[in-house]
């Protein structure tokens, strides 16, 4: 597939329709994956890009599986929309609001999130409990493999296995509420709020696969050019590639592209409300 970087003849063009948008997921894309999600995760290196394009767009949204609290105080840039749990929890009016679909699942999640306590017997395992969802990482495992059907195992045989979806990303399975809100649906709310003429959106793994369909979708049914870019690396799966307009060869090259765009855009005449 054609890296973004050799064809940005074709963001020039897109980024004369007006208003534009920016939206992005976080690890993977705008920063490294973290080799461990219970530690203090740093700024990511594309932090003075973002600081500059928030006052080039429309929109600059970050999405994130993370919770978005733990978003907001990583980025810290006023003016970017800040949207976690896969879509399900956006900072508004300066607080949390969660889905109210995804804040009935709470209790049972609760409940699930202590079934999985016994999986901390595994010998590096982690668990990311993010209240609303968790993420189950276990990279750092002697058997990866076997320690995966573990933790899927473990969620389909509880009673409330049923009222949960999983989603098998890079070396981790994370077990959300089983709502029709994800990345795409949060994209397609921004396009639609905000009326964007045309937009990007940038991920690198399976939970940013909506992500990418909410872009194809709006290009098919309304006034709206955009392209999905896919951050590739050595996991990236071919089903993932397949949806994607075009690609990025790793963070390095998302910092290329921030800074191409901070080059070849002005700072907006007015501000938003």
């Amino acid at each position: 597939m054609a890296r973004i970087l050799d064809n940005l003849d074709v963001l020039q063009k897109l980024l004369k329709r007006q208003p534009f948008g920016l939206i992005t997921d976080m690890d993977g894309t705008l920063s490294e994956i973290p080799h461990n999600f219970l530690e203090i995760t740093p700024p990511p290196p594309t932090l003075p890009q973002l600081a500059k394009l928030v006052k080039r767009f429309e929109v600059l949204a970050i999405i994130s599986g993370r919770k978005t609290e733990a978003l907001k105080d990583i980025v810290n840039i006023d003016g970017v929309q800040y949207i976690g749990h896969y879509g399900m929890e956006w900072w508004k009016n300066n607080q949390a609001v969660l889905h109210p679909e995804v804040a009935a699942s709470v209790t049972a999640m609760r409940e699930l999130a202590a079934e999985l306590e016994t999986l901390r017997a595994v010998d590096g395992m982690i668990i990311q409990d993010k209240w609303a969802t968790i993420s189950v990482h276990y990279h750092m495992t002697r058997q990866p493999e076997t320690a995966k059907q573990q933790i899927m195992d473990l969620v389909q045989k509880s009673p409330h296995g049923k009222n949960m979806r999983l989603i098998e990303e890079k070396n981790n399975i994370s077990i959300i509420p089983r709502v029709e809100i994800n990345k795409g649906t949060a994209v397609s709310s921004l396009i639609k709020e905000h009326n964007l003429q045309g937009a990007i959106f940038l991920g690198d793994d399976v939970g940013d696969v909506p992500g990418f369909r909410a872009i194809r979708v709006a290009r098919e049914v309304q006034e709206f050019m955009g392209l999905a870019i896919l951050v590739t690396g050595s996991e990236t799966s071919q089903a993932t590639l397949k949806e994607a307009d075009f690609t990025l060869n790793g963070v390095g090259e998302t910092v290329m592209l921030l800074d191409w765009l901070v080059d070849n855009t002005v700072e907006r005449t007015h501000t938003r409300p």
